[in-house]
């Protein structure tokens, strides 16, 4: 049984949808910096890009998540780091 309430489990399915939206190298990017806290610097070498590559690529990343509809409480790093 989860131990999630209900409007969380909402919240956090609507930001998985939103991590579904992404380009493949947004959500890379984005799922290796918050949830395997990889620094930005280990995904450019990962990845074979730039270090402002990167940092677009998140900032891309996190502007999907703004973008959630419903969205008011802007804490979604929590749901990653539990």
């Amino acid at each position: 049984m989860s131990t999630l309430s209900a409007e969380d489990r909402r919240r956090l399915r609507r930001y998985e949808h939103a991590v579904d939206r992404m380009t493949p190298i947004q959500r890379a990017i984005f799922l290796g910096h918050v949830v395997h806290d990889l620094t930005y610097r280990e995904l450019a070498e990962r990845h074979d890009i730039s270090l402002i590559e990167v940092e677009c690529h998140m900032w891309r990343s996190l502007s999907v998540l703004d973008d959630e509809p419903e969205q008011k409480n802007r804490s979604w790093w929590q749901f990653w780091r539990r």
